[in-house]
């Protein structure tokens, strides 16, 4: 789909309510820049706290209320799903109900179910034949161990299956300073996700983000000074990136492949230029990305969400 073509036609078009599922205020830099395009654009941003909403089913069927209000707020005509990985069950019901009440969704719930727990999505990917991470999940510190042999050793990468921005992730050196981590940290009920490791000199590190089938703007990363990960969250330095075709054409692959309408595909290019997809996220930050590039990504998400009223409703 190519978002870009109905531009003109959205901006002729009568103003839109966009629900942006948040826990978070117009503070948070995503929501304070999306609120600002759309306001740009005559759209209005509505901001749905899962937590402050009671769904509601009766005969005349499914809505929804804000129990801040004390009567019918105004109905988004269209939601983004942004509260990240850490989503609860709550989160989910909210999205069933929206695509109840015949909603669109910008990601759909498969998307977000797919992309918000990181072994399920690098299932997903290699299901589809992209290349992923040497990769185990592991629930036991025994299956962590035997993970570290299938891996070829020490140093590996530990990462929670939910976390995000880089929080969560570890790179564990040795047998001694593993067996202490995850004696403390790992979580059988959640799982822990090991991966090979590969070290940062001669590997390049890249966020495409893709919009509606389309590389929206991408940049790529390097680590702060004496750490691995490359997120800006972790300070991360990024700069702007044309990507080669075939990182474009792996990207808009990896979001199909996780049904996203909007998503960030994090690669990683090793010493001898293959890439891989490392991680997929269905509510991306974007400030790195627009001050590396000049990038009105902001906007771009706007005007496809816009966009994505005049489709044929989905329900996945």
């Amino acid at each position: 789909m190519d978002a870009g073509r109905h531009v003109a036609e959205i901006h002729e078009g009568n103003p839109v309510n966009i629900g942006v599922l948040t826990v978070h205020d117009l503070t948070f830099h995503p929501n304070g820049r999306l609120d600002e395009a759309a306001r740009h654009r005559n759209h209005r941003v509505i901001l749905i706290n899962p937590y402050q909403m009671t769904c509601i089913l009766k005969n005349q069927g499914p809505d929804m209320q804000d129990c801040r209000q004390a009567g019918p707020g105004p109905r988004p005509d269209v939601v983004l799903p942004r509260q990240g990985s850490p989503m609860g069950e709550y989160g989910f019901v909210l999205l069933r109900q929206l695509q109840a009440m015949g909603v669109p969704l910008v990601n759909g719930l498969t998307g977000v179910t797919l992309s918000r727990h990181q072994y399920i999505t690098l299932q997903t990917l290699a299901a589809a034949g992209i290349p992923v991470p040497d990769t185990c999940f592991v629930t036991r510190p025994a299956g962590f161990f035997d993970a570290v042999d299938r891996l070829e050793g020490y140093p590996v990468i530990a990462k929670q299956p939910s976390g995000m921005g880089g929080d969560g992730v570890v790179k564990l050196d040795n047998a001694t300073q593993a067996r202490d981590w995850v004696t403390s940290r790992l979580d059988p009920v959640k799982g822990l996700v090991v991966q090979r490791f590969f070290p940062p000199d001669g590997r390049m590190d890249a966020r495409i983000l893709v919009i509606g089938g389309q590389v929206a703007g991408a940049m790529t990363l390097w680590p702060a000074p004496d750490d691995f990960r490359t997120n800006i969250h972790q300070q991360g330095r990024a700069a702007a990136l044309d990507p080669p075709d075939s990182w474009k054409r792996m990207a808009v692959a990896a979001a199909r492949a996780c049904c996203l309408d909007i998503a960030g595909i994090d690669l990683m290019g090793k010493k001898d230029g293959s890439p891989c997809v490392v991680e997929v996220n269905y509510s991306p930050g974007f400030r790195g990305l627009e001050a590396a590039t000049g990038i009105d990504i902001a906007m771009k998400i706007i005007d496809f969400a816009a966009f994505k009223i005049n489709e044929p409703f989905s329900r996945k």
